[in-house]
């Protein structure tokens, strides 16, 4: 009874939210998926698995009744092309069962819920995207703050022992082996440190324009070091690997100023000094032992997916390859086969076509056109084009790249924003605003 009190207050609230902007309906929907973790565990009722699919379908319920004018249409034709050959493929496959119906109702929603966040991420402006910045900088404090108590209290504080929590219980491998990944309000380490690590270039975009006031540019630098620190806290390697190019950009980017070039020394200064005095918070340093790194890429990758290709070319039928399956159903699978390979998941469920179908969407994702250099948002997008990338080519060494919430919302979002590019009109606008701005200066100076 009571998760389903709360799936309709999701639907509700994101509906009710998302009808008056699209930013306040991805705001609340997020809330639910940081969320989403800790009513899982402690909720013990089936329903409680889609608390966040209830605020997902308010979210998507709001925005279908939101016209679309002529402009956005043409803006992302393509784009909408590309999600209807993905959501199509595996719906006609849902048409063609190889597995039970609730097995395959599973991999369905794992294959295309999450998809239109790319069109809502291909309608947000810049105001919008900056908007949503601050929401996420506040959702990541909030979730850093459970980490810190989990930190130095135990996770059983608030994740009891149960099939559900079971991934939590089996990560106790930071420090020797004496202390368990942390996984804030999220369903598990590797949900916190890659929501955390796809947040990054929303923040970063944002706080480094300085175009409010000082202590908004504080919050959001805030938010940003709490999602530092929950990456090396979640003690995930593959995200930290992100993590660290994406430091990388920003640290050799032209695009800010000596202010926040200085600004973002003292950040990483501060977040080497924390993590220099703690070994819970060195699990990364372990990707120095190349061998076990070769052996562990060796194995996602080659391990059995030539082979399993040929015994399954349409698949193993949708939740048939390791989709995120409930406890409950994961014995009802039929010749069960996994492989830690997230491409090897979706030929396994969606057969070859579908994996074929994925990689041109992702070659056509990737080689879309650089973002305008007057855009104030150049350095934002550049930096989800890396994460997006990366994690993708990290996707050859694990799964649940495209089931992990909210993670896959956030980076799906940040993808479609990135793919369509803001219309002329706005780089002029800004440029030319720019020059204003620099006229005016110079006229005060020279009086």
């Amino acid at each position: 009874m009571t998760s389903i009190i709360i799936c309709v207050l999701a639907f509700v609230c994101a509906l009710l939210l998302g009808r008056r902007s699209v930013v306040a309906g991805l705001a609340v929907t997020l809330a639910v998926g940081y969320g989403y973790g800790l009513a899982r565990a402690n909720i013990p009722e089936t329903l409680s698995h889609f608390i966040f699919d209830a605020a997902v379908f308010g979210l998507y319920v709001s925005q279908m009744i939101r016209r679309w004018s002529a402009e956005e249409r043409r803006r992302i034709g393509k784009l909408r092309i590309w999600i209807a050959l993905l959501v199509l493929w595996p719906a006609l496959l849902f048409f063609l069962p190889a597995q039970d119906s609730m097995i395959e109702l599973v991999g369905l929603r794992g294959a295309v819920l999450f998809l239109p966040f790319l069109l809502i991420g291909a309608r947000l402006k810049g105001d919008d995207v900056y908007e949503l910045s601050y929401w996420i900088a506040g959702l990541n404090l909030m979730a850093f703050a459970f980490a810190v108590v989990e930190f130095f209290l135990g996770v059983e504080q608030f994740f009891p022992k149960s099939a559900v929590t079971q991934i939590i219980y089996a990560s106790k491998d930071v420090a020797g082996f004496s202390a368990y990944r942390i996984p804030s309000s999220f369903t598990s380490a590797h949900a916190f440190a890659g929501t955390m690590v796809v947040t990054i270039p929303f923040l970063v975009g944002a706080w480094q324009q300085k175009r409010t006031r000082i202590w908004q540019t504080y919050f959001l630098a805030a938010g940003l070091i709490a999602s530092i620190l929950g990456v090396l806290m979640a003690a995930a390697r593959i995200h930290f690997v992100v993590l660290f190019v994406l430091i990388v950009v920003i640290t050799v980017s032209s695009r800010i100023g000596w202010v926040s070039r200085l600004g973002w020394v003292l950040m990483l200064v501060g977040v080497g000094w924390i993590v220099s005095g703690e070994e819970r918070l060195q699990r990364f340093m372990t990707l120095q032992d190349t061998e076990a790194v070769t052996e562990r890429v060796a194995g996602s990758v080659n391990k059995g997916f030539f082979e399993r290709a040929g015994e399954y070319p349409l698949g193993n039928g949708l939740g048939g390859g390791g989709t995120s399956l409930p406890y409950f159903l994961r014995s009802q699978v039929k010749n069960s086969v996994y492989i830690e390979n997230e491409f090897a998941r979706i030929m396994l469920e969606q057969g070859v076509p579908g994996l074929c179908l994925w990689i041109a969407f992702l070659l056509w994702m990737f080689t879309r056109g650089n973002p305008h250099r007057v855009d104030p948002w150049f350095l934002g997008r550049r930096l989800m084009w890396v994460a997006s990338l990366v994690y993708f080519l990290t996707g050859l060494l694990g799964i649940g790249l495209l089931t992990s919430i909210p993670q896959t919302c956030l980076m799906l979002l940040g993808m479609g924003w990135i793919a369509v590019r803001q219309p002329a009109a706005t780089h002029t606008l800004t440029a030319a605003s720019r020059f204003k701005t620099l006229e005016t200066i110079a006229v005060r100076q020279s009086t």
